[in-house]
């Protein structure tokens, strides 16, 4: 019987992998079976597995969200029989296919459910990439594609996709299909501010780091860009609001001695967006997003009781600074 897990908080390497799996076992997708530990007991997935396919010699159980291979169990789970899931590992008695996808950053090594996992399956780690490393993964996938790569094209290419992998793979495959049928293949900035759109988060960064800097009249222009765009204007006040947040939170850990890395797991935040936050601290003063901060909760508190609008407050907002 083959038994696999996946590791990892890379959504889009993750579920590539396990359709690789299937692929490589041939079954067909009436053929594959997921449960979510969320809501389903890790015996059903188990008593499902033991059954034989529909229509093919085997099929595949995927399981998900196994929340008890990790030291952070999820609150209202079901219960789960983990003697009987390690008596199934140590005998398996089935020909089907078990994959294990875990969307954390690591396991609970210490949990012997976890050390025979990890030694009667094959297992696939999909880690977290540094900034560095995200550049060399992008150069290396776009020269495969005979694609050139400017440095600067490469650096605005990750900071459009906040460093995240997930979202670079997205761009990567669009970066494609333009050059497909170009003559010449050359990733320049112009090109990537073509094809890729800044994400809302990038916008209500430049937002918020213009209203700091007391620049009004930018900070009105990408407010008024974001609403040709079709936001909420209430999601845009609690987004920048959280921003503002964030950046208190940052400074705050900052002057305590606290390293980037240890400010974003110690806030569960992605790592870019404390870098972003930590380079322009210096123009950042506690106190004045602390008072933007109150206003922005009397605002809020003024459009739930129904004295202001919510397509005026944030524009007397930004006007009234």
């Amino acid at each position: 019987m083959a038994i696999y897990t996946i590791l990892g908080e890379q959504t889009v390497l993750c579920e590539k992998k396990i359709n690789d799996l299937l692929t490589k076992h041939q079954i067909e997708s009436f053929d594959v079976v997921s449960y979510d530990m969320k809501e389903a007991t890790i015996q059903e997935a188990l008593f499902d597995l033991q059954t034989v396919a529909f229509l093919s010699n085997k099929k595949a159980v995927i399981v998900r969200n196994p929340s008890f291979l990790t030291g952070k169990e999820g609150k209202g789970d079901p219960a789960h029989d983990l003697n009987a899931f390690i008596n199934f590992l140590e005998h398996p008695v089935t020909e089907n296919i078990l994959i294990i996808y875990a969307p954390y950053e690591k396991l609970d090594e210490r949990k012997k459910v976890v050390k025979i996992l990890r030694k009667q399956s094959e297992v696939f780690t999909f880690e977290t990439y540094s900034e560095q490393s995200l550049k060399q993964w992008a150069e290396k996938k776009l020269k495969a594609e005979g694609i050139e790569c400017h440095p600067k094209a490469i650096e605005l290419l990750i900071k459009l996709t906040h460093a995240k992998i997930d979202v670079l793979y997205h761009e990567i495959e669009k970066i494609y299909l333009y050059f497909i049928d170009q003559p010449s293949k050359i990733l320049s900035v112009e090109v990537v501010e073509l094809l890729v759109a800044r994400q809302l988060e990038d916008n209500v960064f430049l937002l918020t780091d213009a209203l700091v800097q007391r620049k009004i009249k930018e900070a009105y222009l990408i407010y008024e860009d974001l609403m040709t765009q079709n936001e909420e204007p209430f999601k845009l006040l609690i987004l920048i609001a959280n921003q503002f947040r964030l950046m208190s939170q940052v400074i705050g850990l900052s002057k305590q001695g606290y390293r980037e890395t240890d400010i974003a797991k110690t806030l569960n935040v992605h790592p870019y967006r404390v870098k972003l936050i930590h380079g322009q601290s210096h123009r950042f003063e506690q106190e004045t997003i602390a008072k933007y901060l109150y206003q922005l909760a009397d605002i809020d508190y003024k459009i739930k009781s129904g004295v202001l609008q919510k397509e005026l407050a944030l524009e007397m907002f930004i006007l009234n600074l």
